[in-house]
């Protein structure tokens, strides 16, 4: 497990140096948990039901720009259910738990971000531009066309200052938003304590098997992402664990006079989990770019007299 969190660290750290943005998100939330005990090969039973406990995450978050990435953080994590029991022969039917300790465990992984999907599309309506009424006019004379003809051109190609903020303005307040955030990943448990244990008490032996108490698991998950504009706002997640490691069978034996009781007992664990956090970045926003157009010059066409003779006719004929 420990060469397999070395990788994942190793991926983590080469996507960070290609990462366009990083980010840490705080997230509190809830898990609930179930945990089954198979006891001497016997149908399995759940004997604390449905844990439910209060969870606090903290993740960091690389991400490129086709919008995947590694994470990497930690949770709070309470799926160990520690089973009670005096006599390994009926250790099934007299039994007791107790709440199981808090323990802190480190989650990574992979994470896909889709594109922003808009709840209400921005609008595209453009203007069109007025239609000068002189080039709609069919002057008499070829000349005084053509002139009117190049200055209506000219006033077209160039957009006044009000166009442009009003087409950055649009760009900018696009409205709320949500993405989607699939991930896979691991969980790991460093600090994971003893499967079985027993003590003396009143002169009789007790045992306790901490039935749950897993080192890797696998969690899978789906998040939700919502903003508006160019903000992130806050992000809902739901995740799915399975315990995988630390699982194997237990036994416990006890021996009585010449008579020794051997019990043979494993678990299974699995949960889910909702969380919700606020992202913030670290990445600083660069200013915006300011387009500057230059003014092309633009020599104005030379009026000869025949073309104010034919223009002083038109006019005169209107």
């Amino acid at each position: 497990m420990r060469t397999a969190l070395t990788l994942l660290s190793f991926a983590v750290l080469v996507n960070a140096a290609q990462a366009q943005k990083f980010s840490f998100i705080p997230q509190v939330g809830f898990e609930n948990s179930k945990t089954i005990i198979r006891y001497n090969d016997l149908p399995g039973f759940s004997p604390a039901g449905v844990v439910f406990s209060p969870q606090a995450v903290m993740h960091f978050t690389y991400k490129s720009k086709p919008g995947h990435g590694a994470f990497l953080g930690v949770a709070s994590s309470r799926t160990t259910v520690p089973f009670q029991f005096t006599d390994p022969e009926t250790g099934m039917n007299n039994y007791k738990t107790i709440s199981g300790d808090m323990q802190w465990r480190v989650e990574g992984g992979y994470q896909f971000s889709s594109k922003p999907v808009y709840f209400k599309k921005p609008g595209n309506k453009t203007k069109k531009p007025a239609e000068n009424k002189i080039a709609q006019k069919k002057p008499c004379g070829s000349n005084s066309y053509r002139s009117y003809y190049s200055k209506n051109k000219i006033a077209e190609a160039r957009p006044g200052a009000n166009d442009k903020i009003k087409q950055g303005m649009t760009r900018s307040n696009k409205g709320s938003w949500v993405r989607w955030q699939p991930s896979v990943g691991l969980g790991y448990i460093p600090s994971v304590k003893t499967d079985v244990m027993q003590r003396m008490q009143g002169g009789q032996t007790h045992y306790e098997y901490r039935a749950g108490n897993w080192n890797t698991a696998l969690i899978a998950g789906m998040g939700f992402e919502f903003g508006k504009n160019e903000n992130r706002l806050f992000n809902v997640s739901f995740n799915y664990l399975k315990g995988l490691g630390n699982l194997d069978k237990q036994y416990i034996s006890k021996t009585t006079g010449t008579k020794t009781l051997t019990a043979q007992i494993n678990s299974e664990v699995s949960g889910w989990n909702m969380r919700i956090g606020v992202p913030f970045s670290t990445r600083a926003k660069k200013p915006p770019v300011r387009e500057v157009q230059k003014e092309q010059k633009v020599q104005s066409p030379k009026t000869s007299c025949g073309q104010y003779r034919i223009m002083y006719r038109c006019n005169k004929i209107n």
